[in-house]
């Protein structure tokens, strides 16, 4: 997911075209979010992991071998692996939040989130500096430290997508073999749903309805979660190349950056704000990242662009395990895979206007992108302003365990 957007972005030089399909995939994705959801609480979520990975793994390899063949990947398969990969995203991470509440007790919610973070960001580490090798490549013929020169050579030429697609299909496969290996005992009571997919939607459309309040809180505490979003896939590739004047190395290591902070901050987040509510530390992190964005508009440094990142993973992965531990003590986990899959649909469609307003030509000429952030700033501080007027009645109607009833209202 790091290749394709440089790919368009530098190699094909069609910002345009990125911007394109990023949008079109996620129209696509309103109507697969909703009935994904119906699948998440209809059948096994282990089956569930098994065929999507199956069906992701079997398309990567298709993409390689055709590549390998023809000498390149053709572009609509370009496009059907990014597309693919979102859509597996769409039902991948619900099935994995509403599996964790499944086999989890109360009590363990936050922790197990919290090491959910703490694993996939080590991952993220892990493979945005496998990114930086794959799509720059690396040419060292000696370390230098402390003063002193030490012979070391190291040489990988730049990878194709061929190869970097085949790679990637291949780990899908290994994720089928340790998923399946996955035994554990429910600890949440799972009902047999046999009714049409219009009556399961209408179940998760009533729960929401009833709960308005819960509905505000899912939406705008996805805010900093659609900007990363935006940001990652169509964003960075143009501030780097136009704005920062960097190359694919650096691209690749602002996803290490951030992954090291959403790492650190699944480890600290849960004891750094124990004794406060998640309606105010999600709060906190909006008012940050909307501090963040306006000094990236206003900077043309590696350093500080280094360092935003760094933030924006911390308070981004913070928010993520805060919010779903949230909703796992306030939603039955026999709605929860059509619940989140509903509260996604509503943040992929603001994904869809804010890539929408950044494709415009404006936005692709010189350094304009950094624009872009400063109207991200503007969209996170609407939904601050929405969840803040709603803060009352989240923090009185939905208490959480383990924080007194005075805390939860101060």
């Amino acid at each position: 997911m790091l290749a394709i957007p440089w790919y368009f972005a530098s190699i094909l030089k069609a910002p345009g075209a990125l911007g394109i399909m990023y949008t079109l995939t996620l129209c696509g994705s309103v109507i697969w979010g909703i009935y994904a959801g119906t699948l998440i609480d209809k059948y096994p979520r282990k089956n569930i992991f098994i065929w999507f990975s199956f069906i992701g793994g079997s398309l990567l390899l298709l993409a390689s071998v055709w590549g390998y063949v023809l000498g390149s990947v053709p572009i609509f398969m370009i496009i059907a692996v990014f597309a693919a990969t979102w859509y597996y995203n769409n039902i991948y991470f619900p099935t994995m939040y509403a599996f964790a509440q499944e086999v989890c007790e109360a009590k363990d919610y936050g922790r197990v989130n919290s090491f959910i973070e703490i694993q996939s960001q080590a991952i993220n580490i892990l493979s945005g500096g496998a990114a930086a090798m794959l799509l720059q490549g690396i040419d060292i013929n000696s370390l230098h430290i402390a003063g002193l020169t030490i012979p070391f050579h190291l040489h990988i030429t730049p990878w194709s997508l061929s190869s970097i697609f085949l790679t990637d299909g291949i780990t899908y496969f290994i994720a089928i073999l340790l998923i399946s290996q996955i035994k554990y005992t429910p600890h949440t009571e799972k009902h047999h749903e046999t009714g049409s997919i219009l009556d399961r939607l209408k179940t998760g459309r009533n729960f929401l309805r009833e709960h308005p309040t819960l509905l505000i809180f899912g939406v705008s505490s996805l805010s900093i979660f659609v900007v990363v979003l935006t940001h990652v896939i169509l964003l960075m590739p143009l501030y780097v190349k136009n704005h920062l004047n960097q190359s694919a190395g650096a691209y690749a290591l602002m996803d290490v950056y951030y992954g090291i902070g959403a790492l650190l901050a699944g480890v600290w987040i849960r004891r750094l704000f124990r004794k406060t509510t998640t309606v105010k530390a999600i709060l906190l992190f909006m008012m940050v990242t909307i501090v963040l964005l306006l000094v990236c508009s206003f900077t043309k440094s590696v350093a500080i662009f280094f360092g935003f990142s760094f933030i924006l993973g911390s308070v981004n992965a913070g928010t993520r395990v805060l919010r779903i531990t949230y909703l796992f003590h306030h939603v039955p986990n026999q709605v929860i895979g059509r619940v989140n899959s509903a509260l996604n649909v509503l943040s992929v469609l603001c994904r869809i206007l804010l890539s929408s307003i950044f494709s415009f030509a404006f936005f692709l000429k010189g350094d304009n992108i950094v624009w872009a952030y400063f109207f991200s700033a503007i969209f996170i501080l609407i939904n601050f302003l929405l969840m803040l007027s709603r803060y009352s009645s989240l923090t009185e109607n939905y208490k959480e365990p383990g924080i007194s009833t005075a805390e939860q209202i101060s």
